[in-house]
């Protein structure tokens, strides 16, 4: 049985566990701190969409979260819950010139297979969601689309990973790599030596650190993220979608009686962390910036107690063209990856770690990968994407 080790225990590593052990591979997971999960996974929005710019990711998401609306059901989990709140992305604009941009959108995703994105004018968003700005003057939006635990879908792939067999190792640093002649045949830890047939990189922002132990370059680099939680406050619409403001990239979701608030603001990229520091005048910001579509805010924010914030700081794991690396490392034979989401981890975790298992096995070809690691894009910067 050939056998395959994961470095790294974020919701992708676990997910690839899973789906390499029910595909029939031995699989040990090797995580270097002391809980699974804790670094980029738990500092993450928890989001999932389908409504993205080309064929390709529109067909992942669609696959992941079709896998998440049935979760319980695909692991043989019976009851088991995620946490899945399917009240939709709303992308809003006060534009004039973005909203017919809006409407093609919507009829280039019903054109690959994305026919429930309606697009909202402005009466439909009076209508609909009151409480955006009088300024809001079209929308597109997607009610499957939503949010879950993250944290709960990884124990939910962890469960049924280990009820297939596979191993899981904590605070189990990998120190390098066993290598014979090119090929990678293992890695170094502190309590030892590990022999793999395969081993695959799922060290989200630490990606290229742990290529480098090998030698290789990868094209993943870290950009520091926020994420401000707001405890319970009763202006907040708890019904209300994901709001985005498609001019400015501001965008917040209710988070139980709360919200949590996110902007994927330009940062330079940084080295990976552990421990990420977050800015502490984002709040001010954040808050400034849902405010423009979001009257609201401002009252919240003006009645708002210092003990109902909570402020948290992660890194995205981007490529030069806003897609993950999935497959073999070039040059490397034995060497895989599976990372580089860029903030889309959770939202792409099942459709992603699916597509490493099936480049394993041989049952997805490699000419048929749109995420190999050598792809021309990594070079051109390749499309424009969306990356909120």
């Amino acid at each position: 049985m050939t056998r395959v080790l994961i470095i790294g225990g974020g919701i992708i590593g676990v997910a690839s566990a899973y789906f390499l052990a029910d595909a029939g591979f031995q699989v040990l997971l090797l995580e270097h701190g002391s809980s699974l999960g804790g670094l980029s996974t738990a500092a993450s929005l928890q989001a999932l969409r389908a409504q993205f710019n080309d064929p390709v990711n529109i067909a992942c998401m669609k696959e992941s979260i079709a896998f998440y609306e049935q979760f319980a059901e695909r692991l043989d989990l019976p009851g088991y819950d995620i946490g899945l709140r399917q009240q939709g992305y709303l992308f809003v604009t006060t534009e004039q010139s973005e909203v017919s941009k809006l409407e093609r959108r919507v009829a280039y995703q019903h054109a690959q297979g994305l026919a429930d994105v309606e697009f909202l004018d402005q009466l439909d968003l009076r209508n609909r969601f009151p409480y955006l700005a009088r300024e809001a003057l079209a929308a597109t939006f997607r009610q499957r689309d939503g949010w879950l635990s993250a944290h709960e879908a990884l124990l939910g792939f962890r469960q049924a990973a280990r009820r297939l067999g596979a191993e899981f190792r904590l605070q189990a640093p990998v120190l390098g790599f066993l290598r014979s002649g090119d090929r990678v045949t293992g890695v170094a830890t502190p309590a030892g030596n590990l022999e793999g047939d395969v081993v695959v990189i799922a060290t989200g922002p630490f990606a290229a650190v742990t290529a480098q132990l090998a030698g290789v370059e990868l094209p993943v680099f870290p950009v520091r993220r926020h994420r401000l939680v707001i405890g319970e406050h009763a202006l907040i619409p708890s019904w209300a979608p994901m709001t985005i403001d498609h001019d400015t990239g501001a965008h917040w979701r209710p988070e139980g009686p709360g919200a949590a608030l996110a902007w994927a603001e330009p940062e330079a990229s940084t080295p990976p962390s552990f421990d990420v520091s977050p800015d502490p005048h984002f709040p001010y910001r954040v808050l400034e910036g849902v405010f423009r579509l979001g009257p609201f805010w401002a009252d919240v924010a003006s009645t708002l107690p210092r003990s109902q914030v909570f402020l948290h700081a992660g890194q995205y794991a981007e490529t030069p063209d806003h897609n993950p690396l999935v497959g073999p490392v070039p040059g490397v034979p034995g060497l895989w990856v599976n990372g580089g989401y860029g903030g889309h981890g959770v939202m792409m975790t099942p459709a992603g770690a699916r597509m490493l298992a099936s480049l394993l096995t041989g049952e997805r070809q490699s000419d048929d990968n749109p995420f190999a690691p050598d792809r021309p894009s990594l070079s051109t910067g390749g499309h424009e994407q969306m990356v909120i």
